[in-house]
């Protein structure tokens, strides 16, 4: 709430130095995966379990296998997110507040608050001040953008919380979700007939606590209508800075193209999992059934599309790659059931097998690895993603969206979604109603359809236009 009402009273103080020309208030109300995070209005998911009773270690131990059984869960969700934007010559701003119920007893809190917002300042020319939580897409490089994702990476933008910490204080079922603190100076130039040409800069960093803080910075340049290109750095102050190189066409309406290269890619909505699913057999905790969000050390990726406007339809495709099976980042496991006797080690990712826990083995003298990380040598990380969407008439919207990511030479990890999808304009301006049903087929959790889901929205917009 703090946050919240530093952003109304820094729109208070600042909105005297520039005239106010709109404010627009968005409510959706619902629950949609694309705006909720994980949660559909109705969720029906498979996944494979472990048997981690005496009998299950006990199999595993002399075997090598592991005995599974397969969990259902049914799950559903209801969310509201109002949305305010106010606009003038010298203040940007938004303010955001997102609710969501879900029925999952599995997972604590049910019940979520996420206020986010920031400030952008520009008292003078070619010179702003950015503050809050999240800047969304607001100094996002435009050549970043993925068309069938319909959605810029978080290495498309300039300012952003690359610390990704996300945490919950909660109190039983209730929890408020919190993110860093992020600031920024930005600058953005124009000159020529319209503002043809221009350079865009900023600057920044997050921050979350004494020991949590990182630095970002990115430029943007380009000639309107031609072309663009763009560089970010995130984290740069860490050991794995992450860096984005993009560029992309303007001078062919109605088209999309743009390509763009990843240093330290860890962006978890493009990658797959993989799961832990070995264990030596030497410790009592037997806990081997996890999954991690691979990661990659160079990526390539490429984002196409076209819209026939005369006939309402457009077509588009996303692909990114790894360019190598070199991994990166660290696996840190953090367990004091053995005090002294105990030890921790990070483990650096490389294909095979990579040992990530290790316990003193006395007999032998030396460490032995409690759990393995389950690799195919050799694999490299793929993201696909193909939309086709056709406007049947002004008011009614239908698409197809088909998603994967999977890892090439290792097609057992693999995540495959179909969605169909259609939204409808109420008339008399009352808003727009948004649904469909998404398969999915994750082969890391469940051989074959892993899960069913309806989303389902409802949007309203309310514009105002403050003028003499």
């Amino acid at each position: 709430m703090k946050k919240a009402i530093l952003f109304f009273a820094l729109c208070g103080m600042v909105s005297g130095f520039g005239f106010a020309q709109k404010l627009t208030v968005k409510n959706i109300f619902g629950a949609d995966k694309d705006i909720f995070g994980d949660y559909d209005l109705l969720n029906q998911n498979r996944e494979k379990k472990i048997d981690n009773s005496q009998l299950g270690q006990y199999y595993a131990s002399k075997t090598g296998n592991v005995l599974e059984a397969t969990d259902v869960s049914r799950i559903f969700s209801i969310g509201d997110r109002i949305q305010a934007d106010y606009k003038s010559y010298v203040l940007n701003g938004r303010l955001r507040l997102d609710m969501l119920y879900k029925s999952d007893d599995s997972e604590s809190p049910k019940f979520i608050m996420a206020p986010t917002g920031f400030v952008h300042y520009a008292p003078v020319p070619y010179i702003g001040f950015a503050f809050g939580n999240n800047f969304y897409k607001y100094f996002a490089i435009p050549s970043a953008y993925l068309a069938a994702a319909d959605d810029t990476t978080k290495y498309g933008r300039m300012l952003t919380d690359s610390l990704g910490i996300e945490d919950y204080r909660t109190s039983g079922d209730f929890g408020i979700y919190t993110t860093s603190f992020l600031g920024g100076i930005t600058s953005d130039w124009a000159w020529g007939k319209k503002g043809k040409y221009y350079i865009k800069l900023a600057a920044g960093g997050a921050y979350y606590n004494s020991s949590n803080y990182a630095l970002d910075m990115g430029i943007n340049a380009g000639i309107n209508k031609m072309f663009d290109v763009g560089f970010t750095a995130h984290d740069v102050t860490s050991n794995t800075p992450k860096y984005g190189i993009f560029a992309g066409l303007k001078c062919v309406p109605n088209l999309i193209f743009n390509t763009g290269f990843y240093y330290n890619f860890t962006s978890s909505d493009y990658l797959p999992e993989a799961c832990v699913t070995r264990s030596d057999g030497t410790d009592d905790d037997y806990d081997i059934y996890k999954f991690k969000k691979q990661t990659t050390k160079y990526a390539l990726g490429v984002s196409a599309g076209y819209s026939f406007k005369k006939i309402g339809l457009g077509i588009y495709g996303d692909l990114i790659s790894g360019l190598t099976d070199e991994y990166l980042d660290e696996i840190k496991y953090y367990d004091t059931k053995y005090d002294s006797l105990f030890y921790t080690k990070d483990a650096t990712i490389v294909r095979g097998v990579t040992c990530v826990k290790y316990k003193y083995n006395f007999k032998k003298n030396k460490l032995t690895a409690k759990r393995t990380d389950e690799y195919s040598a050799g694999a490299i990380p793929l993201y696909a993603q193909f939309r086709v969407s056709y406007d049947a008439t002004r008011d009614i919207n239908a698409s197809f969206n088909f998603k994967l990511r999977t890892m090439i030479h290792d097609s057992s990890q693999s995540w495959l979604t179909f969605y169909p999808n259609a939204s409808i304009n109420l008339p008399g301006n009352a808003g727009k109603i948004s649904t469909g049903v998404r398969f999915d087929m994750n082969l890391t959790r469940y051989n074959g359809l892993s899960g069913i889901s309806v989303p389902l929205t409802y949007t309203y917009t309310f514009k105002k236009d403050f003028r003499d």
